[in-house]
């Protein structure tokens, strides 16, 4: 997902069963599980928007103990554990 720099971008955890509690974690909150907690929406669905300024941000969604990386980003980055983070890039204005 490409944006540009100070659009709002809402980010969507869509589990397939029943979660009671999903953070936003990456590089915008230096990966502080409860600094962006979701809000849970009606369908089941997560719901977290952000304002981001440019930049690349790795990120991931930590639902009830367990990292998951988001279905619906274009783009994903190899981390330091060997496993994948999701990926946004914010363009400049």
């Amino acid at each position: 997902m490409v944006v540009k720099a100070g659009e709002r971008v809402t980010f969507i955890f869509s589990p397939s069963a029943p979660i009671k509690k999903v953070c936003l974690v990456g590089d915008f909150n230096k990966w502080k599980i409860g600094t962006d907690v979701m809000q849970p929406m009606p369908d089941g669905s997560f719901r977290k928007t952000k304002k981001l300024a440019s930049g690349k941000y790795e990120y991931k969604f930590y639902a009830d103990g367990i990292y998951w990386n988001d279905p619906e980003a274009e783009n994903q980055a190899v981390n330091t554990y060997g496993t994948l983070n999701s990926v946004i890039i914010v363009n400049g204005k």
